[in-house]
């Protein structure tokens, strides 16, 4: 299927609709001799920097008497395999280092070295502006698409049920996220942002 984009009128607002491809592996692992090379650059059993908690593809066409194993700890579908795509979810207390973390299952001198390390803190948002009208208008920094603001209300703190409100659009633009929410169906409300 081709990338497709098409806009929809609905009332006053335009909406853009996307329909995208299925996402690409993040390895392509070829063996054209007697080592691996992945992406099509010519490093000879590159080292993969992984970082813990992530999930990776691997699309796998290698030789028949190289099947690509990974050897790290973790959580496989369709290890040691010459072609395919072999999933590995790396632990979140996998060690920093594993040697080999990759080979060759027939000829385990072909292999390469796994490193692991620690996600990045993500940001820390804050609110810096916000408006109310015919809609909510949320201005949070740092500008990024690393969370996501979920507006919530509610009319009596001793309720415990917050309503999510409709998020219309959200953008980044100088140095900020601004989030556009439609009108909440009461007046008089509590509102709270969650981070997700």
């Amino acid at each position: 299927m081709n990338n497709q984009r098409r806009l929809l009128r609905w009332g006053t607002a335009l909406l853009l609709s996307v329909a995208t491809l299925a996402d690409a592996a993040d390895f392509s692992i070829t063996s054209p001799g007697f080592f691996f090379v992945t992406n099509g650059t010519a490093t000879q059993n590159p080292t993969f920097s992984l970082v813990r908690g992530r999930t990776y593809t691997f699309a796998v066409s290698t030789a028949a008497h190289h099947p690509f194993q990974i050897l790290s700890p973790g959580t496989f579908t369709n290890n040691n395999i010459t072609s395919g795509t072999l999933t590995y979810v790396v632990p979140t207390n996998a060690p920093a280092l594993t040697n080999p973390g990759y080979r060759c299952s027939v000829h385990p001198a072909m292999n390469g070295i796994i490193l692991t390390i620690d996600p990045p803190t993500p940001p820390v948002p804050k609110i810096v502006s916000y408006s109310f009208g015919s809609s909510i208008i949320l201005r949070s920094a740092p500008a990024t698409n690393t969370f996501t603001v979920i507006p919530e209300f509610k009319t009596n703190l001793n309720d415990t049920n917050w309503s999510t409100l409709l998020v219309l659009s959200n953008r980044f633009s100088n140095g900020t996220n601004e989030t556009f929410c439609g009108p909440p169906s009461a007046t008089n409300l509590f509102i709270r942002l969650r981070l997700r």
